[in-house]
């Protein structure tokens, strides 16, 4: 049933036909009438298709839009096929992002200019990348607890990995070049990172998240207690009283092997 069939078979209603015109119309449709049907059931049930006939066009509507949608869709995947990275944003940047408790991941871009200055550099020159450990300290570019320092070719690299002896420390990174005198003249600084530790935490707390008040909850942990099973007999953590003897024979002992209480 097209629109047009709909819309003629609402006029055709509106024309006031028989009972006799609406009955053979309704069986056309399909319909099942009963022989003892008055005229307003049978327009009921006449008005029922039409509305039927309505919805299933209202639903096959978004397929077609559907369609559309799709054909939309395959020329923006094509369209992103067809995209490539640039070589470079043309902006200076310096990242550094922990790999695990003892390696970097550092990455680099360099604006036209930068990078022009840095490969006519004279002679004698050297572009390296510094990494400086700057645990618990406010890093003012000469107090780092460590530096270590790579030399760059910029021809051939846009990141590398490092190798750093510390976990669970503070570490950040400058590109720059080093003059023939010794002296290194940064260019960008990098992020801070934290390398993540690389055994369990000894903290005795626990910490729970409330998210329904979106609190955290910070309490002693009882833990799990284990049992002693032996005491070694003269140590200081026995419970068991020393006699007087015992107890100058042990302060003898240690005194003699130098050990102190």
């Amino acid at each position: 049933m097209v629109d047009g069939n709909i819309e003629k078979l609402k006029r055709w209603l509106d024309s006031n036909p028989t009972i006799q015109e609406l009955k053979s119309q309704a069986r056309i449709l399909g319909l099942k009438v009963k022989r003892m049907m008055k005229k307003r059931e049978v327009i009921k049930l006449i008005e029922g298709y039409i509305n039927q006939m309505q919805e299933l066009q209202e639903i096959q509507r978004p397929s077609s839009a559907n369609s559309a949608n799709n054909v939309k869709e395959d020329q923006e995947i094509k369209q992103e096929e067809d995209i490539k990275l640039p070589e470079s944003y043309n902006k200076n940047k310096l990242v550094v992002l922990p790999v695990n408790p003892n390696w970097l991941h550092v990455y680099w871009d360099l604006s036209d200019k930068t990078r022009e200055s840095l490969m006519n550099l004279p002679n004698g020159f050297r572009i390296v990348l510094r990494i400086y450990d700057v645990t618990f300290i406010d890093f003012n570019g000469n107090n780092a607890h460590r530096t270590f320092e790579i030399s760059i070719d910029l021809r051939t690299m846009k990141n590398n990995y490092v190798n750093v002896p510390m976990p669970n420390a503070d570490y950040l990174a400058e590109l720059g070049y080093v003059s023939p005198d010794g002296e290194f003249h940064p260019i960008i600084r990098s992020n801070l990172c934290k390398t993540p530790p690389n055994s369990p935490s000894q903290s005795t707390r626990e910490r729970w998240l409330d998210i329904r008040k979106k609190r955290k909850i910070v309490t002693p942990s009882d833990g799990v207690l284990v049992k002693e099973v032996e005491t070694i007999p003269g140590s200081i953590f026995n419970n068991n009283p020393l006699s007087k003897e015992e107890s100058i024979w042990q302060l003898f002992s240690r005194l003699r092997s130098g050990r102190g209480m």
